[in-house]
C-alpha cells in the first residue's frame, strides 16, 4: 500500500494524500458538526451523511472490481450485481440458518462465484464479439430470477434482513452506520492494492497485451482465454467479498436492489464515468455519480430518475471526456504542479505498453 502511494499517488497527484486524510477524519468532525447543530436546537441529519459517504466507498470497491476485467481487458460485464447479490445472500442465509459470521462466509461466497464466473467464461471468452456481455446478462436475470422465485432459501421477492441485538464486529452489526464507514474505507484500501498488484502482475500485462490487439497477442503465445478467464474469477471474488459486507451495512437484500439490473449499470457507470482502466478512476467516479443519484432522486423522484440520470452523464462522459473524469484531474495536475499527465496505473495503451512492461520484468529476473 506504501508502495502504492508513493509511486502513483504523490508524484502525481499530491492530492490523493489530502483525500485520503479528509475520508479518515470525516466521521469525527460529522460527529461534531452534528452535537453542535442539535445542541443549538438545530436540525442535522449526521448519520445520513455518513450512510451517503460509505455508499460512495462501497461503489468505488465495486467499481475497482469491474475496472480489473471491464477496463483494463475491454470485456465489458453488465452481472455485477450477481456476483454482489452471491456474496450478500451467502451471508444472510448462512448468518440466518446456521448463526455464522460474515467472516466466516466471506470464502464460501467468493468460492461459489469463483464457480458461476468460471462457467461463463468457459462459454464466451473462447469466442469474439459481444457474446460475453450478452451472456452476463442472461446470467444476471437467470440468477435474479431464482431469487425471487425461491421462497424457502432466499425469502423471495420479500427479501432478507438482519435483526440487530447487540453491537458486535463479529456478526456486522452496529448501533450507527460510523465503524461500518472505517470498514468499508479499509476494503476501498485493500481493493486498490489488490488492482495495483494485479496490474504489475504477469496476467495484468498479459490482459493490457490482449486488450491492446488480441491476435497479435495470440500470436505471441499468450492464452487469451486463460488470461480472460482468470481476471474474470478474480473480479468475480473480489465483487462477491465486497457484497458480503455491503449486505450488511444494507441489513436488508432483496432481488430487486441487490441483483438488480440498476445496480450493474450503476456499478459500469461508476468506472466508466470516472476513468477505465485507471487505478483512481472508479474511486473518483464513485465519490461523482452517487452523490448526483441522490440528488436527482430528491429532486426528481426515486422511480425511474435514476435510468434517465445514467444515460445523460454517459452520453455527457463519451462525447466531451471520453477518458473519464480522472483525465481531466490528470490536465489540471499538469497545469497547478506542473507535471505530465500519465496514463494512471501504466494500463490502456495498448499491446506496446503491455510487451514493454513484460520486457523489463524479464530483464529483472
Amino acid at each position: 500500500m506504501k508502495e502504492i502511494l508513493k509511486k502513483y499517488a504523490f508524484k502525481k497527484y499530491p492530492i490523493i494524500y489530502v483525500f485520503l486524510a479528509l475520508l479518515v477524519i470525516f466521521p469525527v468532525f460529522n460527529n461534531g458538526v452534528e452535537y453542535l447543530i442539535r445542541s443549538t436546537g438545530g436540525l442535522y441529519r449526521g448519520n445520513y451523511i455518513i450512510t451517503i459517504f460509505i455508499q460512495c466507498l462501497a461503489f468505488a470497491v465495486f467499481g475497482i472490481c469491474w475496472n480489473i476485467l471491464g477496463g483494463y481487458g475491454a470485456q465489458i460485464s453488465w452481472c455485477s450485481s450477481s456476483f454482489v447479490a452471491i456474496g450478500a445472500y451467502t451471508n444472510f442465509i448462512f448468518q440466518q440458518i446456521f448463526s455464522l459470521s460474515p467472516f466466516v462466509t466471506l470464502p464460501l461466497g467468493a468460492a461459489l462465484s469463483f464457480l458461476f464466473a468460471t462457467a461463463i467464461g468457459y462459454g464466451t471468452f473462447r469466442l469474439r464479439g459481444p457474446y460475453f456481455s450478452i451472456a452476463t446478462i442472461a446470467f444476471a436475470e437467470t440468477l435474479r430470477s431464482i431469487i425471487q422465485y425461491n421462497k424457502s432459501v432466499t425469502k423471495s421477492a420479500a427479501g432478507m434482513f438482519i435483526t440487530f441485538r447487540k453491537s458486535s464486529f463479529w456478526e456486522l452489526t452496529f448501533r450507527n452506520d460510523t465503524p461500518f464507514y472505517y470498514i468499508i474505507f479499509f476494503l476501498m484500501l485493500l481493493a486498490l492494492f489488490c488492482a495495483y498488484r494485479f496490474t504489475r502482475s504477469k496476467t495484468g500485462y498479459y490482459l493490457s497485451c490482449i486488450k491492446g490487439d488480441e491476435d497479435a497477442a495470440q500470436s505471441l503465445g499468450i492464452e487469451t482465454f486463460k488470461v480472460k478467464l482468470r481476471a474474470f474469477q478474480i473480479s468475480a471474488m473480489m465483487m462477491s467479498v465486497a457484497g458480503a459486507f455491503y449486505g450488511s451495512f444494507l441489513t436488508y437484500i432483496s432481488p430487486f436492489s441487490t441483483a438488480s439490473w440498476d445496480l450493474s449499470i450503476q456499478i459500469g457507470v461508476v468506472a466508466i464515468v470516472g476513468g477505465v482502466s485507471t487505478l483512481w478512476g472508479p474511486v473518483l467516479g464513485a465519490f461523482t455519480v452517487v452523490p448526483l443519484i441522490e440528488i436527482t432522486g430528491k429532486l426528481l423522484g426515486q422511480r425511474g430518475s435514476s435510468t434517465i440520470f445514467y444515460g445523460f452523464l454517459l452520453i455527457v462522459i463519451v462525447i466531451y471526456c471520453p477518458k473519464g473524469l480522472i483525465h481531466l484531474f490528470s490536465v489540471w495536475g499538469k497545469r497547478f504542479f506542473k507535471t505530465k499527465p500519465k496514463d494512471d496505473a501504466g494500463q490502456g495503451n495498448g499491446i506496446r505498453d503491455g510487451l514493454a512492461n513484460m520486457a523489463g520484468k524479464v530483464q529483472k529476473v
